[in-house]
């Protein structure tokens, strides 16, 4: 059998589909996400219910990891790999819609600056985590230092400034928030 060779056209072909495919994988999540963000919004469905079941699922995976015995390194990596891009996701939908909304129109600036600076403290102890020694005797209180500031900055954002948001936005707000926090989920996931 004689092999063929490729023609600069065949790999300017093959070059342009891996491209639009490449293009179609980043670009359809957020899409899809969007739309079906939007009709679940037009549906009933509160955005704030959606963003307040990342919290719940944040922290049961937090107390799945809490259960881990020492020496199951490669588990906890695992699971704290799981946590992080779950709350990469999550805090991405409110740093760029929730807390500029929560600024704007819901007249907190300061509050919307104190969450954005929790968000960072909690993105440095998740680094920390993800450099120190799984098996370290300290990792699981560092771990639960972690969920208490997460608990206590979603209980901030349940009992506080998710109901402000729900006031200053109409039905017809809701649904496009809803829409928007899933287009930016699926930017990540």
């Amino acid at each position: 059998m004689q092999a063929q060779a490729f023609s600069g056209r065949d790999l300017m072909i093959f070059g342009a589909g891996m491209l639009m495919g490449l293009a179609a994988g980043r670009i359809a999540p957020p899409v899809a996400g969007r739309a079906l963000g939007s009709m679940s919004g037009m549906a009933g469905r509160d955005p704030f219910d959606a963003l307040t079941q990342d919290h719940r699922k944040l922290l049961a995976l937090f107390d799945i990891i809490e259960q881990t015995d020492d020496s199951a390194r490669l588990r906890r990596s695992t699971l704290l790999f799981q946590l992080k891009r779950m709350l990469t996701a999550h805090a991405l939908a409110e740093e760029d819609i929730i807390y500029p909304m929560l600024r704007d129109d819901a007249q907190r600036q300061e509050m919307a600056s104190q969450l954005y600076r929790e968000h960072a403290e909690m993105k440095v102890r998740l680094f920390e985590l993800e450099h120190q020694a799984k098996d370290n005797p300290g990792w699981i209180d560092r771990l639960r230092e972690l969920r208490e500031i997460i608990a206590g900055h979603a209980r901030q954002e349940e009992d506080s400034e998710f109901p402000r948001l729900r006031q200053v936005l109409g039905s017809d707000g809701k649904a496009r928030l809803l829409g928007e926090i899933r287009r930016e989920k699926g930017l990540l996931l």
